[in-house]
């Protein structure tokens, strides 16, 4: 209680101070320092219980400077020797004296030791070296990855790891001009420890703010960390922006495997239980064509090497009006690489194609011949590994012929005729209700699968109905050119 009393042998005379004054002690300019206060009489010191930029604000202010403020906890600047005065100190950060901000203790009252003596820095821009509030990476030879340091008062200094994450991480990834990174955020010592005064300790960015010193921050000053604990982060630029779509291995660049960026990487989508709705989605989105637009599964197009797999994809329609759009939900436990989702998109209407992907054609008859399917504008055959007639009958059905009595057609090389179009399709294995060739269980694409076939294997279809009975063969087609009359529907 004595505290309130000015000393008995100070009068209005000799009294150093005004009540409320403030002055920044033991920094090593006048714009940093402890705090301490006049109350009394008697000059005191401020307990760092609490104490935030909004505390150091008023200070700043209250000495005439008019830029930003950083409270500084105990220990950054030398402790006092007098009373600790003013506790738990909660500024608004509009009052014109410090002594007028609310508190919780009474003046005097302070069970703080002086090792908690709270400072402030005031800054000031002018012809320093370093702008207030300007960061920099160093210790790793790398403009996008270091120890993370903050230029104040004209000084280089550490951000102590406590509490940093990948949202303080992002915000100097942003300052520093990674404008669209993926930000690390790196605990202290990895890339060396840094020198001189530890800043800032206990940061709590969200993540959108445009410079470090925006930041709020939970504990004041460096806190006891010493640089063993500087903060670090690495910035990089993502292969991708999240939600772009792209077609890989395909045969050509309508069609191949459906790959989406989620969290800055590249996934491969699980291709079970998907409609065709989502295939017309996505090569709408893609800016193809969205006729016969189809999605296959099994990795059609090869098993995918990315990270991620199995996600995901659901359409979000707002209305008939607006398109719709594909979001990643998640994953799907039980997918594979061996399960990536592939696409069939069409050519935009104003380019002109011999064919279309996924057309069926036969040459050497208009209800039996040589099967060739259509893959990136070009005309293939199929090898007839894996193959039956139930493939036999989806090709049929495909081309709008009698398929219940469909059969494979036995051949020899002695019977088989030049044929200048590449293999298309091997390892062709289907149920028979598939609406096209390229939607059975099992096909792989000749050219990005390992496959021994030759022409040799290359395989033919009779379509026929129950009253047909004339055997097909291969002699039929000699060394003729291909036919081109059949339907490519």
């Amino acid at each position: 209680a004595g505290l309130l009393c000015p000393p008995t042998n100070i009068t209005a005379q000799n009294c150093p101070c005004r009540n409320g004054d403030i002055r920044l002690m033991a920094g090593t300019s006048s714009n940093e320092g402890r705090v301490e206060v006049c109350y009394n009489c008697v000059w005191g010191t401020v307990c760092d219980s609490g104490w935030n930029d909004k505390d150091a604000q008023v200070v700043c202010r209250q000495l005439g400077f008019s830029g930003q403020a950083l409270a500084m906890g105990g220990g950054v600047f030398p402790s006092g020797a007098s009373l600790v005065l003013l506790e738990v100190v909660s500024c608004l950060g509009n009052e014109t004296s410090l002594i007028r901000c609310p508190r919780r203790v009474a003046v005097g009252q302070s069970t703080c030791s002086h090792s908690r003596d709270a400072g402030a820095i005031c800054l000031v821009q002018s012809y320093f070296t370093c702008l207030d509030g300007a960061v920099r990476l160093s210790g790793a030879g790398d403009s996008s990855l270091g120890r993370v340091e903050i230029c104040v008062n004209n000084q280089w200094g550490t951000i102590c790891d406590s509490g940093w994450d990948n949202s303080d991480a992002k915000v100097v990834c942003r300052q520093l001009g990674f404008n669209n990174s993926l930000a690390v955020s790196v605990p202290g010592g990895r890339f060396g420890a840094g020198t001189g005064r530890i800043f800032l300790s206990g940061l709590q960015c969200i993540g959108n703010e445009s410079a470090l010193l925006d930041c709020p921050r939970t504990f004041s000053g460096a806190q006891g960390c010493g640089h063993s604990q500087d903060a670090g982060v690495v910035c990089t630029t993502p292969p991708c922006t999240n939600g772009a779509l792209r077609l890989a291995d395909g045969t050509d660049k309508y069609s191949g495997r459906l790959e989406v960026c989620n969290g800055g990487q590249w996934g491969t989508v699980c291709g079970k239980d998907v409609s065709n709705d989502l295939a017309t989605t996505a090569c709408g989105l893609l800016g193809f064509g969205t006729k016969g637009a189809s999605v296959l599964n099994n990795a059609l197009f090869g098993s995918g090497s990315t990270r991620m797999f199995g996600l995901v994809l659901v359409q979000q329609c707002r209305n008939q009006t607006s398109p719709c759009t594909l979001v990643v939900n998640g994953t799907r436990s039980k997918c594979s690489h061996w399960d990536d989702l592939s696409l069939l998109c069409a050519p935009p209407a104003t380019v002109p194609l011999s064919c279309y992907t996924g057309n069926v054609r036969l040459v050497g008859g208009q209800t039996d011949g040589l099967v060739e399917v259509c893959l990136g504008a070009q005309w293939g055959t199929v090898c007839d590994d894996s193959w039956t007639d139930n493939s036999a009958r989806v090709v049929c059905k495909q081309l709008g012929l009698p398929s219940d009595y469909a059969v494979t057609v036995p051949y020899s090389s002695a019977k088989y005729g030049s044929v200048q179009d590449p293999i298309a399709l091997s390892r062709v294995k289907c149920v028979g209700n598939e609406s096209s060739l390229l939607n059975c269980q099992l096909v792989s694409i000749a050219a990005a699968s390992r496959h021994y076939c030759t022409h040799s294997n290359d395989v033919g279809v009779s379509c026929q109905d129950n009253t047909d009975t004339t055997p097909f063969t291969f002699a039929s087609l000699g060394t003729a050119e291909h036919s081109s009359t059949s339907s490519t529907s």
